[in-house]
């Protein structure tokens, strides 16, 4: 009976563990998140900075909650923990249900969307796990020492985790700007059901997906459209990114032809002389090799000159809107590369790629270098959750 108690503990522990990463992941997904919960409930609009605290405090709570779940350390005070956090989220999904507001719980960030019902019967389900991994309380048993290393070591892990979704962007995008998304208005509407990409290795060839991409042990080959003659929008969605020039006339055609290098800002004052001098360094040698450069600003004509300190950078700035910019890219000056109207890869604002990289991204197939990136960054993430739940259960 206890080796059953404890599996249901486990699996309690899992679903904390896996929640808080995702949040964890995407620092800034999660901060909108709790915006939307204080605007909900309190009919305030918090500071960004309080918001991403909150978030993190809360997730990386949950992450550590989930660890100490599946090691099974410090047993009583675990049980406590968690049963007031499956008591908070079950009283706010009740409410969410109640009210029915037009928000997501983010129950587990961006990554699965649920209901608010969906939400409420799913902590309907944890607090059963709950209830047969500790009552009776007094019965718990005590875990073996080592645990308390795979659990150290697992939070560690955790820490450094959530440090480099700090500084960086999230490992797996999430959002409606995903990498393999069209722009609205790009230049060679998709007009096929299926689009698969073509890979190669040991003599045989192969079909993937951007849901289902190769390892890097496959060479990509070419393109292959399956034409069903007509065009199935949720197959194949495409997203509006409006801006507009400093006159109030939208340019938004100029991200969807050719080859874009586009850094959005959604908090423009805040870019450090640094950012913006790297900013002026990566638009002269994008648009020496044929890219066309452009700056989204979430600000207007009258701030922006101010905000910049750069007059050479305000012929390429364009003003779009704050959340827009949050989703194609979680870095305040993050980078994204456009081809064709299709968002084909991002990076962080402290790393842009160099003239090498540059000459690359002409020089592939644009298919094939999102394929690889949308890969490299998935087996990153799927790699650190094998790797921590190894180390908390096998240890």
């Amino acid at each position: 009976m206890n080796g059953f108690k404890r599996i249901c503990a486990a699996l309690l522990g899992g679903v904390f563990f896996i929640s808080g990463v995702l949040k964890l992941m995407d620092p800034t997904g999660t901060s909108l998140i709790v915006g939307e919960y204080f605007k909900f409930f309190f009919r305030a609009f918090p500071p960004a900075v309080l918001c991403m605290s909150v978030g993190i405090v809360l997730s990386l709570i949950e992450t550590l909650t989930g660890a100490a779940l599946i090691t099974g350390i410090r047993r009583k005070a675990t049980a406590a923990v968690s049963a007031f956090l499956l008591i908070f989220f079950t009283v706010i999904t009740l409410i969410l249900l109640i009210a029915n507001p037009s928000m997501d719980c983010g129950c587990f960030g961006e990554a699965f969307h649920l209901t608010h019902l969906q939400s409420f019967l799913k902590n309907l389900v944890l607090i059963a796990l709950w209830c047969i991994a500790f009552i009776p309380l007094k019965d718990l048993g005590e875990p073996r020492k080592v645990k308390h290393v795979s659990f150290g070591i697992a939070a560690v892990s955790v820490l450094l985790f959530m440090l480099y979704s700090l500084l960086g962007i999230p490992l797996v995008d999430f959002t409606s700007m995903k990498p393999g998304t069209g722009l609205l208005g790009a230049s060679d509407p998709v007009v096929d059901d299926t689009v698969a990409y073509i890979y190669e290795k040991d003599g045989r060839e192969g079909a993937f997906t951007t849901d289902c991409p190769p390892d890097s042990s496959w060479t990509f080959v070419r393109e292959q459209r399956y034409d069903q003659g007509m065009v199935d929008e949720e197959e194949n969605p495409e997203v509006p990114l409006s801006f507009s020039d400093a006159a109030g006339e939208y340019a938004d055609s100029l991200a969807t032809d050719g080859q874009v290098l586009l850094v959005s800002s959604f908090s423009p004052a805040k870019l450090s002389d640094k950012q913006i001098a790297r900013i002026n360094d990566l638009f002269g040698t994008a648009r020496a090799k044929g890219f066309t450069p452009l700056l989204l600003a979430a600000s207007d004509p009258d701030s922006i000159a101010d905000e910049l300190r750069d007059q050479a950078l305000l012929p390429v700035t364009f003003f779009a809107d704050r959340k827009d910019l949050l989703t194609l890219n979680r870095a305040n000056g993050g980078l994204t590369f456009i081809s064709d109207g299709q968002i084909i890869q991002k990076w962080s604002a402290r790393a842009y790629p160099d003239s090498e990289t540059l000459d690359g991204l002409l020089q592939k197939e644009a298919a094939e270098t999102m394929l690889r990136a949308e890969s490299r960054g998935k087996i990153r993430l799927q790699g650190f959750l094998l790797y921590t739940f190894a180390v908390m259960l096998l240890l």
